[in-house]
Parts: structure tokens; C-alpha cells; sequence
């Protein structure tokens, strides 16, 4: 059998230059791909470190050298939807246990006014506003060396949140004295109705009461029983100390605020409070008031008509009760009681401030309608404590707003994007 030639395989360069090419392309292919896959990752990966740390560190507020965050920003913003979450679910409840429309209706709006209050652009701004508040208020702070301790907050969260008072329940603050009844003048007593005359009260039956040892004060009557009234349980520190683990957990569980962020917030309540005793604490507890009545109506009009009647000789007083559509004053004869200044609205308060004792303005225009004023009397009086506080506020805030104006405040144009939306109101207590 004759052998069979061996064939030989000859590869033209031809050929393999071709195997070369198809070589190159796969090997850059593979570069190719692999370079995407790199792009890929780092673009995945870079989108989460600005996510999750890079855009939270980001300032959203900046006066000065210092800064607030959005991380910081958001913590403010959540722990404030959780309280008026809670304020919403507390009325929500108290709403449930009252079956007349009225009471429920008042309650409603209650509620709408909070879920405004939840929206994200209204919440933002607040807590925006808020953020620069605190940070003027801290510089200041700091400008004239007042601080806030450790054990200063410890005390705010124990006393506001919890009513722990472990030195004891603070002795209330005694109310301001106010002047006795003015003597009035002559022309005082022309002016002003008298009240009806007091009518006695009836005498009370004498029952006979227990002395210290329970025996009775009168003969012959015999002494009931002493009753032994329950012993409160003491609030102790281990309760307290429970009580407060529960409520952290529980802000960072369904807020996500932590401890830390909790004494943050809190110390910026602090140090608003003793700025503002600093700036207010040079203040007249006495101001100059008037004692004034009016006549309120609708129309210009009808205040000429009411002046042409009183200068007809008609009783301020019987005017008063017939035509003001102010009618709580109305009832008292247009009796507007004592107040100072910035207690009226501004048209009001300049014509007021402006009469005599027993002059009669002409009509003055407000947002209300058209008044006709008489002034009854003029004194300076002590300020109410409920007035002390409303000069202190707006004192304070006068001076925050000053500040603002001054200070070069800059805030993030992008905030909208950052406000959260949670927690929020169950949907089970949502209004439709």
C-alpha cells in the first residue's frame, strides 16, 4: 500500500496579519469594556458618596465662617415634623371624643393649620428662618461670653420634657401688682357709666369645720372620720432616667434624630433665652396707657352720622351698644379697658395718643372699619405680665431682624430639594 503524502499547512503573511488584526480588536474590545465597567462603577459609586456623605455636608446656610449643613438642616426639619405630628395626633384624638359639630369643626381647622404647617415648602422656610436665627444668636452669644453648660441642657429635658425637678418644683414667678381702681376726675365720672350696684350675696349656711385633731369646733356635734388621702408616688431618678432611654429611642427610631441632635436643638433654645434676658433686661415695667372706648362701624359715612349724633347730645356709651359692629366692646359701651402703645393698630393708637381726656377723635380708618374714639383717661400704670412678655418679644425680634438685615447670610438655592417629608401624619388621622 503506497504511503500517503503528508500535507503541509502553509500560512500565508497574509493570513496572519489578518489573525493579528482579529487579535488587536478583541484585546481592545476588552479594554474597551472593561474601561466602561470601571466608568460605571465609579460613576455608581461617586453618585452614592454624594449622596449618602459628600451633598449632607454641603452647607445650606453660611453667615460668616460658620455653617449649617443639609444634614443638619434635615435633622432640624424632621424633629420639628415629628412635634407637630404629635400635636396633630393629639388633636386628632381629642377631636374623636366630641360629638358636636362646633367643637369639632374649631378642632378641624386646627388641623388643616397643621398639615399646612407640614407642607414642605412652609416647613423649609421656618426651619430655614430658625437656622439663621440661631446661628446670629450664637455669634452674639459668643460676642458677649455667654454659654451654655452640659448640665444646662440636662435640666431643660428634665423640666420641659419630663417635669422632673430633682431640687424640688420651682416656686411659681409672682404676677405683676397692678394699680387699684383709678380715682376719677370730674369730668372722668361725666364720661363714664356707673355699673350696677353690687347685689350682697347670700350668707352661707355656718357648717361647723374640724380642728387639727378631728374634733368638732361646735357642741354637740360630733367629729367625722379624718380621710387618708393616698401618698403620690415619688418620681425618682431611675424612673426618669427610663422615661428618657424610652423617648430617645423613640425620637431616633421614627425621626431619626439622635441624642446629640436633640441637645443641639435644645441649646439653641438655651442661648435665645439668656440672649434675649441680656438685650431685654434694661425695660420699664410702667408705661404711659390710655383708657379709651370707641364706636366701630363700616362705612365713613356712618361715622359722620355717628358724630353728628353725639354732637347732638347722644350718649356715647348707648351709641356704642347700638351701633358698633365691635360688639364684645360694644356691650360695655365701647369700654376698651387700659393699654399702651403697640397694642392697637397703628391708625388707631396715633389718633388715640394724640386726644384730651374726654376728646372725641374724628372718624379714623383702619383695617377694622372706621372708628370714632374718646379717650377716657391717661396714666402711667405697672405693664401686665402678659404684656412684659409680648415688649420682650418683640424687642428681641426687632433686634434679630436688625441683625439679619446686616449680616451677610447665604443659603443654598437648592433647599426645596432637601426638605423631608417624614414622619408624617397616619393616614388613618389624614383629613380628606
Amino acid at each position: 500500500m503506497a504511503k500517503q503524502k503528508r500535507r503541509v499547512s502553509i500560512t500565508s503573511r497574509k493570513h496572519l496579519a489578518r489573525i493579528e488584526r482579529e487579535q488587536l480588536q478583541k484585546r481592545a474590545i476588552s479594554i474597551v469594556a472593561i474601561i466602561v465597567a470601571v466608568l460605571v462603577i465609579s460613576l455608581t459609586g461617586f453618585g452614592l458618596i454624594k449622596e449618602g456623605v459628600l451633598d449632607p455636608r454641603r452647607p445650606v446656610v453660611t453667615i460668616g465662617e460658620t455653617e449649617v449643613s443639609i444634614a443638619e438642616f434635615q435633622t432640624w426639619a424632621r424633629f420639628k415634623r415629628f412635634q407637630l405630628v404629635n400635636q396633630y395626633a393629639n388633636y386628632y384624638s381629642f377631636m374623636q371624643s366630641f360629638g358636636d359639630e362646633s367643637t369639632q369643626s374649631l378642632i378641624e381647622s386646627n388641623l388643616r393649620q397643621i398639615q399646612f404647617q407640614l407642607e414642605p415648602a412652609f416647613l423649609g422656610a421656618t426651619v430655614i428662618d430658625e437656622i439663621v436665627g440661631d446661628l446670629l444668636i450664637r455669634q452674639e452669644a459668643e460676642r458677649r461670653g455667654i454659654t451654655v453648660s452640659d448640665e444646662e441642657v440636662d435640666k431643660y429635658i428634665a423640666e420641659n420634657f419630663f417635669m422632673y425637678y430633682p431640687e424640688g418644683t420651682p416656686t411659681p414667678i409672682p404676677t405683676q401688682v397692678t394699680l387699684p381702681t383709678s380715682t376719677l376726675t370730674s369730668l372722668q365720672l361725666t364720661m363714664v357709666p356707673q355699673g350696677p350696684t353690687a347685689t350682697p350675696t347670700e350668707e352661707a349656711n355656718e357648717e361647723p369645720t374640724l380642728a387639727a385633731d378631728g374634733q368638732s369646733d361646735a357642741e354637740g356635734t360630733e367629729a367625722e372620720p379624718t380621710i387618708a388621702f393616698p401618698t403620690p408616688t415619688v418620681y425618682t431618678e431611675e424612673a426618669y432616667q427610663a422615661e428618657l432611654e424610652d423617648y430617645l429611642n423613640y425620637i431616633e427610631s421614627y425621626a431619626n434624630v439622635s441624642e446629640n441632635d436633640l441637645r443641639w436643638m435644645i441649646r439653641a433654645d438655651l442661648y435665645q433665652k439668656k440672649l434675649m434676658d441680656v438685650i431685654t433686661a434694661d425695660f420699664e415695667t410702667e408705661e404711659e396707657q390710655i383708657w379709651a372706648r370707641h364706636i366701630l362701624v363700616a362705612e365713613e359715612a356712618e361715622a359722620a352720622k355717628v358724630i353728628e349724633r353725639l354732637e347732638a347730645g347722644e350718649d356715647f356709651a348707648e351709641l356704642a351698644r347700638e351701633l358698633s359692629t365691635d360688639t364684645g366692646s360694644g356691650a360695655l359701651g365701647g369700654d376698651l379697658g387700659w393699654f399702651g402703645k403697640g397694642v392697637m393698630v397703628a391708625p388707631f393708637e396715633e389718633a388715640a395718643y394724640s386726644l384730651e381726656i374726654g376728646e372725641i377723635s374724628e372718624p379714623v380708618e383702619s383695617n377694622f372699619g372706621w372708628h370714632i374714639i374718646q379717650v377716657l383717661g391717661r396714666e402711667v400704670r405697672p405693664i401686665s405680665n402678659e404684656r412684659i412678655d409680648q415688649i420682650r418679644q418683640k424687642t428681641f425680634q426687632d433686634w434679630l431682624a436688625e441683625r439679619h438685615d446686616s449680616a451677610d447670610v447665604i443659603i443654598a438655592d437648592d433647599w426645596r430639594e432637601e426638605v423631608p417629608t417624614e414622619p408624617s401624619i397616619p393616614v388613618q388621622m389624614q383629613l380628606p
